[in-house]
């Protein structure tokens, strides 16, 4: 009886340790960090790992050499391999696509196992790429592939359970794309071009549909119904005759039905019915607001902020808007601009750093982490400035995603 009550005792024990967070551990990923971002090194080809809710990367275990000396830990990282740079999510937050610019490639991890689950060899250079809505496939724009009997130029369809090209839809010079909300339209964009082609994914045997009166379309924002589309004309910066605009594109009837001349137009953000977007019309750029409802322009005047190809953009918390550009002159001013969207304004101008390639802002925070430069700044928002917590890593770093909130 007593042997009993000890083995109960044990038992009761083991599973007060479990319930405590035991359990947690088998579920856990190897670099047992939460809140994690993914960051591409260009340079190592690893994935740097950051923990966004508190400003720390997770170190292996600290060693002591033949010496005595202490050896500390080092940043853990996942392994991939190549030249890294942009990096896209899965709706469902389970796997991670990084492209591989050394070759070409597409490759896959396993965001539980933090683990290289796989790659695809595209046919040329790609800018860019998307899941699609039930996370089987992925889309990504190539605009040098050879078409028989057509001008080069094409969207591939990977298949991700056998990594494998499962088929393409031919676009003379494809670059960007975007898939509505149902993941039945998919519209692309290309170099040169005045037009839009839509692709109805659903259909017996896709294919695209030219679909003209646009000026150098680079993207486009759906509506929740994917009925509509916002699209963003970048204009003269872009190469066509036609200034900058955000244009309403009807898609059952494949129609434009209304075009809202901005500043400048090479990126955007869409946030609760406001379309955000940004371009370089020279010699600076400038910053615009459209209510995408009535099609109608928030800001009297555009904004100017700096100059470059401004790709990319980040909203934080506190209604900051951070803006990068891929080029910019660098010398004065940097190529991160800031608009705060509550009253349209652009703060002060930001030091040179160097070009911006990636942004996060992250939720719940007055944070913002680019990469600069191939570095990483930790801003806040509050100050327009880098925060006094700093995580440095080797190499030269190019893009973070949120891999889990």
């Amino acid at each position: 009886m007593k042997r009993l009550a000890i083995l109960v005792l044990t038992l009761l024990i083991v599973v007060s340790i479990t319930s405590c967070g035991g359990s947690g551990s088998s579920t856990a990923p190897p670099s047992t960090a939460q809140h994690r971002a993914f960051v591409s090194n260009t340079y190592s080809g690893n994935l740097q790992i950051m923990n966004t809710q508190n400003d720390t990367t997770p170190l292996t275990a600290q060693t002591y050499n033949s010496l005595g000396q202490l050896v500390p830990g080092v940043p853990v990282t996942v392994t991939v391999g190549g030249s890294l740079t942009f990096e896209v999510e899965s709706g469902d937050r389970t796997t991670t696509l990084i492209y591989d610019q050394g070759s070409n490639a597409l490759d896959f991890i396993d965001n539980a196992t933090e683990t290289f689950s796989g790659s695809v060899a595209l046919p040329d250079f790609a800018d860019m790429a998307l899941f699609s809505t039930d996370g089987t496939k992925v889309y990504a724009p190539v605009r040098n592939v050879p078409i028989t009997g057509a001008r080069p130029g094409a969207v591939e369809v990977v298949t991700i359970s056998s990594f494998s090209l499962a088929a393409y839809y031919a676009v003379p010079s494809a670059r960007y794309i975007v898939l509505s909300p149902s993941g039945q339209f998919l519209l692309v964009f290309a170099d040169d071009s005045d037009s839009v082609f839509l692709i109805d994914l659903s259909a017996f045997a896709p294919k695209a549909v030219e679909i003209p009166g646009f000026a150098r379309p680079v993207n486009a924002f759906f509506s929740s119904d994917s009925n509509t589309a916002y699209v963003i004309s970048c204009g003269v910066e872009c190469g066509s005759s036609a200034g900058a605009s955000v244009q309403q594109l009807d898609i059952p009837s494949q129609t434009i039905k209304a075009t809202v001349p901005v500043g400048g137009a090479s990126v955007g953000l869409l946030n609760d019915g406001t379309l955000y977007v940004a371009g370089n019309p020279g010699p600076a750029g400038t910053y615009d607001a459209v209510t995408v409802s009535t099609m109608a322009r928030v800001t009297a005047n555009s904004v100017a902020i700096g100059d470059g190809y401004h790709s990319t953009m980040a909203l934080a918390a506190n209604n900051k808007l951070y803006i990068g550009a891929k080029t910019c002159m660098n010398q004065t001013t940097g190529c991160l601009s800031v608009v705060n969207v509550a009253n349209n304004t652009a703060d002060v101008p930001l030091p040179p750093q160097g070009p911006v390639t990636g942004m996060l802002a992250i939720a719940n925070r007055n944070t913002v982490y680019v990469i600069e430069g191939g570095y990483q700044v930790i801003y806040d928002t509050t100050t327009d400035t880098p925060q006094k917590t700093q995580v440095s890593f080797s190499g030269a770093l190019y893009d973070i995603v949120q891999v889990d909130q």
